[in-house]
C-alpha cells in the first residue's frame, strides 16, 4: 500500500481513528484503546475499549492524565484479545492516528510483549502531515490543532482522541482546496505499514537516497515560528546517527531547530539526545554501532547526561510528551 493506491475504495473519507492511552512510561503498558470508524467522511462506529496492562501497573503520572488506574482494568482483558476485537472494527481500512510514533509503537511493543502478532494494515499520521502542510502553525499537537479545526476534543479519553485526530484527516485537505493523494504526493508521504515482520513507517523520507549530514549543519536552518519555551526540546542539544526511516535528516535538522533545539553534526559530553536510526552494517561493522554511538555510549559510561533514543521517541518529544500527545 502506498499514497497512489487510492483506487479499491475511498481512503481519504472512509477508514478507521485510534488512539491508545498506557499504564506508564513503557510502550508495552497500554490500557485502552479507542477505535472510531469513518464511512463517507462521518463517524458510524465508536469503541472504548479497557486493556489489563502487564501486572496491571500504573504510574500516578499516567493516571493523573487519563484517569485511568488500577481498579478500572483489574478485571479488563489483555492485550491480545481486546486487539482481536479492534482488529474486527478496522476490517482492512486505512488506519489514522494523531501521531503514530506512539501509536504504532505502543501496538508493536504491545504485541512483542505477548508474543501476539496483528494482522497488517495501511495507516496514516495526521501529526506529520499537517506539521508539513501547516509548518508555521505554533503547535501541532492535537489539542492546538483541534482548536484551529473547530473539532471537539476531551483531550485524552481515547474514543474522543481518535475521533478528533479523524475528523483532522478529514480537514486537512478541505484546508487546502485539495485531494489526499494529492497533499500526501505533495509533501512526498507514503502510507506506513503496521507489520510486525516488516514494518514500514509513515513517512516522506526517501528510500533510495541519503543525505550526509555533512553537506548541511544546524546554521543553515532557522526556526519557522517562535519555538515553545516550554517544550521538551527547548534549548536541548541533539544529534543524530544512521539513516531515519520516517523523515529526511534535513527535515530532522529543521524539526529540531523548530522545536528551539540545537541540532549538531557530532556527539560531545553536552549532547542531550542521541538519535539512532537504521545504521549501514557495512560502514561500522559487526558491533552495529556508529561511531557517535559508541562516543555517546562513552560519555553515558562516564556518567553522562546524554540520552539515546530511536526515532519514534524523537517524534513524540517533537510533539510534545514522552509518553502521549
Amino acid at each position: 500500500m502506498n499514497a497512489t493506491d487510492w483506487s479499491a475504495c475511498d481512503w481519504g473519507r472512509s477508514f478507521a481513528a485510534i488512539d491508545f492511552e498506557t499504564a506508564t512510561s513503557e510502550r508495552s503498558s497500554a490500557c485502552a484503546v479507542g477505535v472510531v470508524v469513518f464511512e463517507q467522511g462521518s463517524p458510524i462506529s465508536r469503541r472504548r475499549l479497557l486493556i489489563c496492562p502487564p501486572g496491571n501497573r500504573y504510574d500516578a503520572f499516567n493516571t493523573a492524565l487519563h484517569g485511568i488506574g488500577p481498579s478500572d482494568t483489574r478485571d479488563s482483558p489483555g492485550f491480545p484479545e481486546v486487539w482481536e476485537q479492534v482488529a474486527g472494527m478496522l476490517d482492512g481500512q486505512l488506519v489514522v492516528a494523531h501521531n503514530t510514533a506512539f501509536d504504532m509503537s505502543v501496538l508493536r511493543r504491545s504485541a512483542e510483549h505477548y508474543g501476539y502478532e496483528p494482522a497488517p494494515f495501511p495507516f496514516a499520521c495526521t501529526y506529520r502531515l499537517a506539521r508539513s502542510a501547516m509548518p508555521e502553525a505554533p503547535s501541532w499537537g492535537l489539542k492546538a490543532l483541534a482548536g484551529e479545526f473547530g473539532i471537539p476534543l476531551s483531550h485524552h479519553d481515547p474514543v474522543s482522541d481518535a475521533q478528533a485526530a479523524g475528523h483532522l484527516w478529514l480537514a486537512l485537505p478541505e484546508r487546502f482546496s485539495t485531494t489526499h493523494p494529492e497533499l500526501l504526493a505533495l509533501h512526498g508521504y507514503r502510507l506506513g505499514r503496521c507489520d510486525l515482520s516488516a514494518y514500514r513507517p509513515y513517512s516522506n523520507a526517501q528510500p533510495s537516497s541519503s543525505v550526509s549530514s555533512s553537506s548541511f549543519s544546524a546554521k543553515d536552518f532557522a526556526p519557522r515560528a517562535e519555538p515553545d519555551a516550554d517544550g521538551l526540546l527547548f534549548a536541548k542539544k541533539i544529534a543524530f546517527t544512521g539513516t531515519l526511516e520516517c523523515m529526511p535528516r534535513r527535515e530532522a535538522f529543521q524539526a529540531a531547530v523548530d522545536a528551539g533545539a540545537a541540532p549538531t553534526e557530532s556527539v560531545s559530553k553536552r549532547t542531550d539526545y542521541l538519535v539512532v536510526g537504521t545504521i549501514d552494517l557495512r560502514r561500522v561493522g559487526e558491533t552495529g554501532l556508529s561511531s557517535k554511538h559508541r562516543r555517546a555510549l562513552g560519555f553515558v559510561a562516564e556518567g553522562g547526561k546524554i540520552q539515546i533514543i530511536d526515532e519514534d521517541q524523537f517524534v513524540c518529544l517533537l510533539a510534545g510528551t514522552v509518553t502521549r500527545d
